[in-house]
């Protein structure tokens, strides 16, 4: 689903009064007033959806805070930078800033609320890559810090929107419209049109997604109705989406067409890639049913172009984490060591870059051990042809889950967030699925195509191949492929089909992909394979 713009801005505005107050209790300073003029400026291109201005002015208040010892000023900026990566789909960069700003905001008084304001934000960012347990976690200890401190409604709101987006993306959507509904009353009690909007926004998409078109409609066409020129732009070309998908939903196709363009043309102009995303993807259903094939073919294109730019950002950021403990090791030692010689600030250097090279080597060996077990497995699992596929990779999946725990009790390995309980069950519905629906016969199915029709997340889908099947996308299907060509060989009714014919009904998309992983999984070439079947049945 859209990953809503329902958060930043809140927690922005309520910095921008925490500084106001701040300076009635301090003498004029030169300084304090310059961050204050700064940020002023500042917040009124973030309301206009003006990003990249919002970003030379905050790297101009980190600049000055630093230079003036506004500690303040500084976490406040370091925020927003977190913010502004969060806004481009940078979410490593964006990740980073925001773990900088917790760890500065230890040494201030009332850290309270810088805590609970970053917390928010990392929820959110986990929220947006599927993080969304980790998610709920920070929601409820920002909501600790709230309850223990009597935050501000304007906190509040926020982890009512950001629990609501966790609930969602676990299909609850009614619990998730619970929480929009109090979000929206925060904002009519404090009569805050943008957080009405977004609220509205949130509560559209979840009627959508619950296939309540109508109610999806009224609460999208109430938010662009609030939209004014002191709005974000990027509010307003959510509703727009949201208003023409509800129109899909509905049918009315020629309705749908305009504020869709417009939604279209304001993420173009600025950047906006999940909202241009799913423009494209709606777009594409409305020229197809008005029979413009040309336009929706164009529609898919660009759905599918704008899904890689996306999705890449996706893929950086899970592994950030890793990143980040290690470099907070890192600083650590740094901190403890008594002596800085350049001796050993050499030695460190050789060393890290030994161990890179060494972990190169270890990971190319490793990659062609598991290539080559896969190989062998998939030969195994291809030649008892008594037993469907289903059967004989559940067993295979059952061996490895055996063996799986016995090594992680002795080496410790890598934990999963998902039990066995849990994975056992994703398995099965993948296995079912591949069966039952056979997605592989179609040489241009991706993997968030599968994992859509699942309603699981990318991120997921891969983390089930890669720890139970232990194999990545490309391989999996393609042995679903490979058995498919095998079944078709031998079928009498596909006999005068030619062998390149047969590759295609598999799901091959040519002849020297067909032939080289066909003979890779079974030993023999497909014609070879196809002449041997035939002098065993005449023989």
């Amino acid at each position: 689903m859209l990953k809503l713009i329902v958060s930043f801005f809140i927690f922005l505005f309520f910095i921008f009064s925490i500084q106001s107050q701040e300076i009635v209790n301090i003498d004029n300073n030169t300084h304090i007033l310059k961050a204050k003029a700064l940020t002023d400026s500042q917040w009124k291109y973030y309301q206009l959806g003006d990003y990249k201005n919002f970003k030379l002015y905050t790297d101009s208040i980190l600049s000055h805070a630093k230079k003036h010892n506004l500690k303040t000023y500084e976490i406040d900026a370091i925020i927003r930078l977190g913010v502004y990566y969060q806004k481009i789909d940078e979410y490593d960069t964006s990740m980073n800033y925001y773990s900088k700003a917790f760890e500065l905001s230890k040494n201030i008084p009332e850290n309270y609320k810088k805590r609970t304001i970053i917390l928010i934000n990392l929820g959110n960012l986990q929220n947006i890559i599927g993080y969304h347990d980790k998610a709920r976690t920070a929601f409820e200890e920002a909501q600790h810090y709230i309850n223990e401190f009597n935050g501000p409604d304007v906190y509040k709101m926020a982890v009512y929107t950001g629990l609501s987006e966790s609930f969602s993306a676990n299909k609850d959507f009614k619990t998730a419209l619970l929480y929009l509904e109090k979000a929206k009353h925060i904002g009519e009690k404090l009569k805050r049109d943008d957080i009405i909007i977004n609220a509205l926004n949130s509560m559209a998409e979840n009627y959508l997604l619950l296939n309540e078109f109508d109610q999806a409609l009224t609460h999208s066409k109430k938010a662009e109705s609030l939209y004014t020129k002191e709005q974000s732009i990027e509010r307003r070309s959510l509703s727009l989406y949201l208003i023409g998908a509800s129109l899909v939903g509905l049918n009315r196709f020629d309705e749908a067409a305009k504020p869709l363009q417009m939604a279209q043309g304001i993420s173009f102009t600025n950047d906006f890639l999940k909202i241009q995303m799913n423009t494209h993807k709606q777009l594409a259903k409305v020229f197809e049913a008005q029979g413009n094939l040309e336009k929706a073919n164009m529609q898919q294109k660009g759905y599918i172009n704008t899904q890689k730019k996306y999705l890449s950002s996706l893929s950086k950021a899970k592994r950030l984490q890793v990143e980040q403990s290690l470099k907070n090791t890192e600083k650590r030692l740094k901190e403890e060591s008594i002596f800085k010689w350049s001796s050993i600030i050499l030695g460190i250097f050789i060393v890290i870059a030994l161990i890179s090279i060494l972990l190169v080597i270890v990971k190319k060996k490793r990659q062609a051990e598991l290539q080559a077990n896969q190989l062998k497995e998939n030969q195994i699992l291809l030649q008892d042809e008594n037993e469907v596929l289903k059967t004989k990779i559940l067993k295979l999946v059952q061996q490895k889950s055996s063996k799986t725990k016995t090594n992680s009790t002795k080496l410790g390995a890598k934990k999963s967030i998902l039990n066995q309980e849990e994975k056992n069950k994703y398995v099965q519905k993948i296995l079912d699925y591949m069966e039952k629906e056979q997605p592989f016969l179609d040489h241009e199915i991706k993997q968030l195509d599968i994992a859509k029709n699942l309603n699981m997340s990318t991120h997921l889908f891969s983390e089930i191949l890669n720890s139970c099947f232990q194999r990545n996308f490309n391989t999996f299907i393609n042995l679903y492929r490979v058995d498919k060509a095998k079944q078709l060989i031998k079928n009498p009714a596909y006999s005068h089909y030619k062998i390149l014919a047969i590759g295609y009904e598999s799901g091959f998309a040519s002849k020297t992909s067909f032939n080289r992983l066909f003979k890779q999984s079974v030993g023999q070439t497909p014609s070879e394979y196809r002449q041997k079947h035939l002098e065993l049945i005449n023989a």
